[in-house]
């Protein structure tokens, strides 16, 4: 056992404690947000592409170079409604529900490798590749767990990428040193990897609502993802697969991270990169921590925001993709 896995085990406990205290006193269930999720972004076609075996979900519009966006967690494509119309402006912008999340097919396996972020990165490589840009450089931005992954896609397919941006998402091992130094405030990656499997989603189920909608509001000054969007997500994530897709991306990080940490140990990127942060969350800490992995970096601070930058300021976090799209 690692000690980054000994002090989780530490806290579990009580994380589950306080979940299970939450999700039992609360009233009402997924069923009260949303009968469904709507899935897709306004003027923007949806698709399916198979990739190992799995119906990945992207919604694409726009022309000219392709941008990739990913969401994070316990988010859908729909993070990016109010930012990606304006990018595909004069870029092809192509939105990716990560697999088992949204719309897309969960893995009937949570073996390890099933969600890391390599894995994931594979699966957007091969929505990029269908859709007809796999020759070309594209830029790929992602937020939160969707800022993992593009990391990820950058170290794997860097040939590939023109820019980068990583919003509101410590790069690689710089994740596990967070968790390990604030376990409490990063409360559900303690009880996604309690000692019991299984367990956290049986507390979820039924009320995701309350579970959820914890982790939205959770933390400091700033906003929060709108009431619309907070219920299109619960929505989302009480299909049957998607908490525990969204789980298993904390319980393999232990090892997927390494693994792109690996790939950036080699060679650190090239190509131009954002870190953006909420100035009430991680601040100019995201741009500090890529120096380690990139030599071309530039670092911006959402004014006044939390953790949910794609909502809370969309008009500054476009402005910043514009300007790394221009470099």
């Amino acid at each position: 056992m690692t000690r980054r896995q000994a002090n989780r085990w530490s806290v579990a406990a009580t994380a589950v404690a306080l979940a299970a205290a939450t999700v039992l006193t609360a009233t009402g269930s997924a069923a009260e947000a949303s009968a469904t999720p709507s899935g897709g972004l306004p003027g923007f076609k949806d698709g399916y592409v198979v990739s190992d075996g799995l119906r990945i979900h992207y919604a694409m519009a726009g022309h000219g170079p392709a941008l990739v966006l990913l969401h994070g967690w316990p988010e859908t494509l729909q993070a990016w409604e109010q930012v990606a119309p304006a990018l595909a402006e004069d870029h092809t912008v192509i939105a990716v529900d990560l697999r088992g999340l949204g719309r897309s097919q969960a893995s009937d396996s949570d073996a390890y490798g099933s969600y890391t972020p390599l894995t994931l990165a594979a699966d957007v490589h091969t929505v990029v590749d269908r859709l007809g840009f796999g020759g070309a450089r594209i830029a790929v931005a992602g937020h939160d767990v969707g800022g993992a992954v593009a990391l990820a896609y950058a170290a794997r397919y860097r040939d590939q990428v023109s820019q980068l941006g990583v919003l509101e998402a410590p790069p690689t091992t710089w994740y596990l040193k967070l968790v390990a130094e604030h376990p409490n405030f990063l409360w559900w990656d303690s009880f996604i990897n309690g000692q019991q499997p299984g367990l956290p989603e049986q507390l979820v189920a039924g009320k995701e609502k309350v579970f959820y909608g914890s982790v939205y509001n959770n933390g400091g000054p700033g906003g929060a993802p709108s009431a619309k969007s907070q219920r299109e997500y619960i929505a989302a994530y009480s299909r049957p697969g998607a908490t525990r897709s969204g789980f298993d991306f904390f319980r393999q990080q232990d090892k997927g991270m390494p693994e792109v940490q690996a790939l950036l140990d080699r060679a650190p990127l090239t190509m131009p990169v954002l870190g953006l942060g909420g100035q009430n969350s991680m601040k100019d800490a995201i741009g500090t921590d890529l120096k380690n992995v990139a030599t071309n970096v530039t670092t911006a601070v959402v004014p006044n925001a939390n953790h949910w930058v794609l909502e809370e300021d969309p008009r500054f976090v476009v402005d910043q993709l514009r300007q790394l799209l221009a470099r």
